[in-house]
């Protein structure tokens, strides 16, 4: 590795072996995202702030267990339920998946991972600045000859 690659791979945490992010599915992320807002959840309260109208409770314990046994919740019992908080941040599972990401397709060099990120970046911020620039650009004025006559 050169030093560059060398230097960015310490600092990203790359060069020590890290656990692969766990697989998961859309429900699954959606739960994480609602257990990521920082508090302790039944099932029924995770479900109240789920998006999905039609999943029923057991589908939702259902669905906890499996992220339970994934290592990514804690759950403590509460009375006759249980209550789930996060075991993993956000911000490891995003680490956990740029590892897989870098040696899967970067074989462990960070390098083509940053200039990625990079053009990725510049890509989305060309996008808002356009989007927010057709949201503020006025109304071209009406020409002469558009104009009606009375």
């Amino acid at each position: 590795m050169n030093g560059l690659t060398y230097k960015l791979g310490r600092l990203l945490g790359q060069l020590s072996p890290s656990p692969k992010a766990p697989a998961l599915g859309e429900r699954e992320l959606e739960v994480m995202k609602i257990v990521w807002q920082g508090e302790q959840l039944s099932a029924k309260e995770v479900l109240c702030r789920s998006t999905d109208s039609e999943l029923s409770l057991s589908t939702m314990q259902s669905t906890l267990e499996r992220l339970y046994r994934k290592n990514l919740l804690y759950r403590e019992k509460t009375g006759r339920f249980f209550v789930y908080r996060a075991a993993v941040s956000r911000s490891q599972i995003i680490s956990q998946l740029l590892g897989d990401i870098t040696e899967q397709i970067c074989d462990g060099d960070v390098t083509p991972l940053l200039s990625g990120f990079s053009d990725f970046c510049s890509e989305k911020s060309q996008g808002t600045a356009t989007t927010e620039h057709d949201q503020v650009t006025p109304a071209s004025p009406e020409s002469p000859d558009d104009s009606v006559s009375a």
